[in-house]
């Protein structure tokens, strides 16, 4: 019995790191909503006129953003374990500039910023969700596209073959 209660308090001790103390401590992975960024590096402002000016509507916006975002930036499970400082990136210019492996709330957080600073969408448009994915919180977005709201997961359901309109869950 009292093997029993050791591992229950290793799971619990687990999971109140994992779910709780990590999403105090990433930056763009809080319990809250996403707050809009003071400032945008010029690139990205440009980027988000281009997107605007090719794109007819909302959804056309968003699919060009989902591109745009997925072929920039990419995430691996594998990958997640071996790069933990990029985890706590938060500098908009440092991540606009650097390609490559980013974490679900960092591309999210990007998506999010080219959505929220659109004449597309609002940020009242874009909700930040949280599921369980292999063993640990993973993140993706709804976006308000009419009166339609629709998963956006670039790092979880796009790695996948998965595109707009999916998110990914439990294992994968």
């Amino acid at each position: 019995m009292e093997t029993f209660y050791w591992i229950l308090a290793i799971v619990a001790a687990y999971f109140l790191l994992v779910f709780v103390a990590l999403r105090l401590v990433v930056p763009y992975m809080g319990f809250r909503q996403y707050q809009p960024p003071t400032s945008l590096p010029q690139e990205m402002k440009e980027k988000i006129s281009e997107l605007e000016a090719q794109s007819p509507d909302q959804k056309a916006y968003l699919d060009a953003v989902y591109k745009t975002v997925s072929e920039r930036w990419q995430h691996s499970r594998f990958q997640a374990a071996l790069q933990l400082p990029k985890l706590f990136r938060s500098d908009l210019e440092k991540i606009w500039h650097v390609k490559g492996f980013a974490y679900c709330s960092t591309i999210n957080f990007v998506i999010y910023t080219f959505l929220a600073n659109s004449k597309f969408f609002k940020t009242e448009d874009i909700k930040v969700k949280h599921v369980f994915l292999n063993f640990v919180p993973h993140q993706y977005l709804q976006v308000k596209v009419g009166e339609r709201w629709i998963d956006i997961d670039p790092a979880g359901a796009g790695i996948r073959g998965l595109g707009i309109g999916h998110h990914a869950s439990i294992f994968g």
